[in-house]
């Protein structure tokens, strides 16, 4: 599946957020009813180590806590609820809820956590597809060393300097570029390489018909059922 092909993957942001609070367990049973090739989630580490999908670096607004994920505790976590009423769900949660119906894309969002999302994969017994995406370049490597065969993303959110120098230093074979930095010089750069390129987050109808004539290999978006 994440061969290079003329087919365009479907990726469901934090789910499918524009039909329910993004990263949620109801967003994600409503990614999987899409169809989506793939449910994209965000992961970050509670203070005592444990893989909670969670998007932001504190809770504040969106949540009835405060404070920064990384300064509470999973039982203080698990206490929580969106500003719709849901609780936060561990990634064991998470990945119960998907069970081998979607390809995984996990946004690693905390240094120092892989090794712990490393063996709640594992420990779920996942089969289909796996990416692990980061701006954290170095957690990718970590991701390669627990598991050479890993399929890694590098995230970007500008186009660097050079164009593709950043995926040879983290040893990724996919791409995924914000869409306001997309054009199409920059993906035949990366497709030159031999490296395959997601877009993110492409909500809009004409903006996901233009990526495609772009030529990228998948589109990450709230409305997934539109790609």
């Amino acid at each position: 599946m994440l061969e290079r092909s003329l087919v365009v993957l479907r990726v469901g942001h934090r789910g499918a957020a524009g039909h329910a609070t993004g990263n949620t367990l109801a967003s994600i049973a409503k990614a999987l009813a899409l169809g989506v090739d793939f449910v994209e989630i965000d992961v970050r580490a509670t203070r005592d180590g444990h893989p909670v999908v969670f998007h932001d670096r504190r809770v504040d607004g969106t949540t009835d806590g405060s404070g920064a994920v990384i300064e509470l505790t999973l039982e203080e976590m698990l206490r929580l609820r969106t500003d719709d009423g849901q609780p936060i769900p561990t990634l064991d949660e998470a990945l119960a809820v998907i069970n081998n119906r979607a390809g995984l894309m996990l946004d690693i969002k905390s240094p120092g956590i892989v090794k712990r999302v490393c063996a709640s994969v594992t420990g779920n017994k996942v089969v289909r597809p796996v990416m692990y995406a980061s701006f954290l370049h170095a957690e990718l490597l970590a991701v390669k060393r627990l598991a050479s065969g890993a399929h890694t993303m590098a995230l970007l959110d500008s186009v660097p300097v050079h164009p593709t120098a950043f995926a040879q230093d983290a040893g990724v074979t996919h791409v995924g570029v914000g869409i306001d930095c997309l054009t199409g010089e920059f993906v035949s750069a990366l497709h030159q390489e031999g490296l395959r390129v997601f877009v993110y987050t492409v909500n809009e109808p004409s903006d996901i018909a233009w990526v495609r004539s772009l030529g990228v290999d998948g589109i990450i978006s709230d409305f997934p059922e539109r790609i």
